[in-house]
């Protein structure tokens, strides 16, 4: 499981890449750099239970941190998207930052199609679960909202703990909850194409991600 190999705390940016001959899709993660090592390891670990698969596709994780500074973080957010609008390979990006650094990232993922997960708060899940939202220039919901206030179930606990020798906060628990989204939605029908080999169709992913996980109800 070369996903998991990954290591945990990493500086500036890391990608798997690994041999084979399944159609392989990147799975992206920005955090600041105060909370990355919670919210890459969160990701990493729901990659490795899956064994770096979902459906037909492998998935290569690839992360990237954001300036502390907020001076400096929209910058680097908006460098961020770009270098994922980049990767022809992106399926999902997901996102740990402040609201003034998030929403261009979105705005700007939202043009290519790409989803977008975000630890966010209930204000801006409430924005996201907004199809007319000016978060979506493509005028098409492309992301979902992780909000905090679950804390951290015992069992997660345990298991992170076990698996990566840290304990883990609740961006570590919602980095989690979120990449398992995005994998059971890459697994579902029609988000790969009947190419052969199969392609990835991100907006079939964008529109089960949102539909699926987006709980949009309690928003």
């Amino acid at each position: 499981m070369a996903v998991a190999a990954v290591a945990l705390a990493g500086c500036g940016s890391a990608k798997t890449q690994n041999p084979t001959t399944a159609p392989t899709v990147s799975l992206w993660v920005n955090s600041t750099a105060k909370d990355y090592r919670q919210v890459a390891a969160g990701a990493k670990l729901a990659l490795a239970e899956a064994q770096g698969h979902a459906g037909v596709f492998r998935i290569n994780f690839a992360g990237r941190q954001v300036s502390d500074d907020p001076a400096a973080a929209t910058k680097d957010a908006l460098n961020n998207a770009r270098t994922s609008l980049q990767d022809t390979q992106a399926s999902a990006v997901v996102t740990a930052l402040g609201d003034d650094a998030v929403k261009p990232a979105v705005f700007l993922l939202n043009s290519a199609g790409i989803s977008t997960v975000v630890l966010g708060d209930a204000a801006l899940k409430a924005q996201a679960c907004d199809a007319g939202s000016d978060l979506y220039p493509s005028g098409h919901p492309t992301a979902i909202v992780v909000a905090a206030g679950g804390g951290v179930p015992a069992s997660f606990r345990s298991s992170f703990s076990a698996r990566l020798g840290f304990v883990p906060d609740e961006d570590a628990y919602r980095a989690y909850t979120g990449v398992k989204s995005v994998l059971a939605s890459l697994a579902a029908p029609g988000v790969a194409t009947d190419n052969s080999p199969p392609r990835l169709n991100r907006d079939a992913l964008a529109a089960q991600l949102v539909r699926a996980h987006g709980d949009c109800a309690t928003a």
